[in-house]
């Protein structure tokens, strides 16, 4: 018959009659008072332990079911959330004009209705006086583009090393497909009328983020009471209180942006127009939207931007790029560090990950979503080291 393994309380007691009985009586009643609550602690420590095991189990499949069905969830409301944050930064935008005016006497409602009023209008006279022109330039480059930018007749002279550049121009304009990229273009007004349904949802999305975007400024704890109702009591103040800062950051940042934006259209205007360029203001319009993406909307507004001009004269598109450098340039010494570090702060490098992930999710959207979602994240990303730093 196998004999019975003893168990640890079973070998400690034994090791502790051998060492009492070296012992006098006092000194063996002192050990054993000693020991005996070494030996409750054992016990307790082992029943812990197996207690622990058991519930760790149970809480690991509890919180990875609620994990799965949290993120399952939000897939199928990621619509809706996207329209509530874009709400949210058009309110950031918006809501120090509201104070102003809330500073003056009118009251909070009143205000967002003028600030409304004063916007509509403004759009409306972009869609009445520039939209009209614009479209007529986007149709004028089309039919021109075809076999108009660079041909075998092409003269570079005028370009600094302009003979060394043909042979590699020439190859460049043999890649691409000028004829398609015309058809593409002439075709955009046509795709337009046929995408009703879409144009439609888009503008009662529009229209949503308008509403959300009214009341959130008008209630100034909108915000307040949202987090505080859906977060425990010990979270929600912070959260309350982080995004806050948000809203604040992510205001200046867009009201900066569109700073930026307005400067850089006016700029290319004026360079262009000066310049004797075609189509120069729908140019700088694609300069002041390029703007919109942060480090590298310049480069994407440059792209169609001197293609366009080349086909005009390949002498002038050089040109323009020279003037569209400066331009960066002084965007970026003297506009970029007051207004985006400032509201911001975050690296370069960090700006184009976000960009390249917010890119990969929705196009054109998420480049513009991206540095706000990022800045959210970094508010939250710097208190969480802070506290890691002062434990």
């Amino acid at each position: 018959m196998a004999r019975k393994k003893k168990s640890k309380v079973g070998m400690w007691w034994e090791d502790v009659q051998k060492r009492m009985k070296k012992l006098n009586k006092k000194k063996a009643i002192s050990f054993l008072k000693a020991e005996v609550p070494h030996l409750h602690h054992q016990e307790k420590k082992q029943t812990i332990e197996v207690e622990f095991n058991h519930s760790s189990v149970a809480k690991a499949t509890a919180i990875a079911a609620l994990t799965i069905l949290f993120f399952v969830f939000l897939y199928y409301i990621g619509g809706i959330l996207l329209l509530f944050f874009i709400a949210f930064l058009f309110a950031a935008a918006l809501d120090p004009l509201v104070d102003f005016l809330e500073a003056h006497k009118i009251p909070r409602f009143l205000g967002m209705l003028l600030v409304y009023l004063v916007l509509f209008f403004f759009v409306g006279l972009f869609v009445s006086k520039v939209a009209g022109l614009v479209a007529d330039q986007v149709v004028a480059i089309a039919q021109n583009i075809n076999g108009a930018v660079i041909n075998d007749n092409v003269n570079l002279e005028g370009i600094p090393f302009g003979k060394q550049l043909e042979p590699y121009m020439r190859e460049f304009v043999d890649a691409v497909d000028i004829q398609s990229a015309a058809v593409q273009v002439q075709n955009v007004f046509s795709f337009l009328s046929d995408q009703v349904v879409s144009i439609s949802i888009g503008l009662f999305n529009t229209l949503i983020v308008l509403i959300l975007a009214f009341f959130m400024v008008v209630e100034e704890r909108f915000i307040d009471d949202f987090f505080l109702t859906i977060f425990p009591s010990r979270y929600g103040s912070y959260v309350s209180t982080r995004m806050a800062a948000v809203k604040d950051n992510v205001g200046l940042w867009l009201r900066g942006q569109f700073l930026v934006s307005v400067i850089a259209t006016i700029l290319s205007y004026i360079g262009l127009a000066l310049m004797g360029v075609n189509y120069a203001l729908t140019l700088a319009l694609i300069s002041g939207v390029g703007m919109t993406i942060p480090v590298v909307g310049r480069f994407f507004a440059w792209v169609p931007t001197v293609l366009i001009v080349a086909s005009q004269s390949p002498e002038l598109a050089f040109w323009m790029s020279i003037y569209y450098l400066i331009i960066q340039q002084f965007e970026n010494n003297l506009i970029v560090p007051y207004v985006m570090n400032r509201a911001v702060g975050l690296n370069p490098i960090v700006i184009i990950f976000a960009l390249m992930v917010g890119g990969q999710f929705l196009p054109v959207l998420g480049w513009v979503l991206a540095i706000p979602v990022a800045t959210t994240i970094a508010i939250f990303v710097k208190d969480f080291t802070r506290k890691g730093k002062e434990v």
